[in-house]
């Protein structure tokens, strides 16, 4: 009877109860999978965090030093839209402000008193004469503004989460390829035991 209340017991408790508690139904193939899954859990889980920080760091170090380079050789000047607005083309949302800008020709003086032209990002509202502000780059080119702090912080959280969400994906195929090692190992072993006991259990039907 108390044989029977143990099995009872056992088949109520939750799966991963069961691996460790000890009962009549328990094989070493269910510890050694506990087990595995345990440290392959642990080791996984923690090597994903530590990688996702790692390449976050990494990656906030290169950003910063982009961004650095650019602030120091890119600099502001105020440009004037030469070009109708509204045929310059249709509209797009600027990352940054979420303001719809377009693309136009502006003309600016610089501080050698050099006028130079280019195509510029401009205010979707804005009108022909306007004056708009445009970054130019170490040759006088029209150019994107530096990245931000912001900029900086977003890419290397971008770059930590994915290589943590990589680092999670390949504890959770580990895993997997346990317990479905751990289970065709059970499922032979039944199938050897069945083997053995069928022709008994046939000769006490007959």
């Amino acid at each position: 009877m108390t044989h029977d209340v143990r099995l009872i017991g056992t088949a109520r408790a939750p799966v991963w109860r069961r691996r460790w508690r000890e009962h009549p139904l328990r094989r070493p193939v269910d510890v050694a999978e506990a087990w595995l899954l345990l440290v392959l859990g642990a080791v996984l889980w923690s090597g994903a965090l530590l990688a996702g920080v790692a390449a976050g760091g990494w990656a906030y170090g290169r950003t910063a030093a982009a961004a650095a380079e650019q602030a120091a050789t890119r600099h502001q000047v105020t440009a004037e839209i030469v070009q109708d607005v509204s045929g310059a083309g249709p509209a797009t949302t600027d990352g940054r402000t979420q303001a719809q800008k377009v693309r136009a020709d502006v003309r600016w003086t610089g501080p050698d008193g050099r006028v130079g032209t280019g195509v510029a990002s401009v205010p979707a509202d804005a009108a022909r004469g306007d004056r708009t502000a445009v970054w130019l780059d170490a040759d006088g080119r029209v150019t994107e503004p530096p990245m931000s702090g912001g900029d900086v912080w977003s890419g290397a959280v971008v770059v930590g989460a994915t290589v943590t969400a990589l680092g999670v994906s390949a504890a959770a195929v580990a895993g997997a390829a346990v317990r479905g090692a751990a289970r065709r190992y059970r499922a032979a072993e039944w199938e050897h035991e069945w083997r053995r006991v069928e022709p008994q259990w046939t000769r006490r039907g007959v």
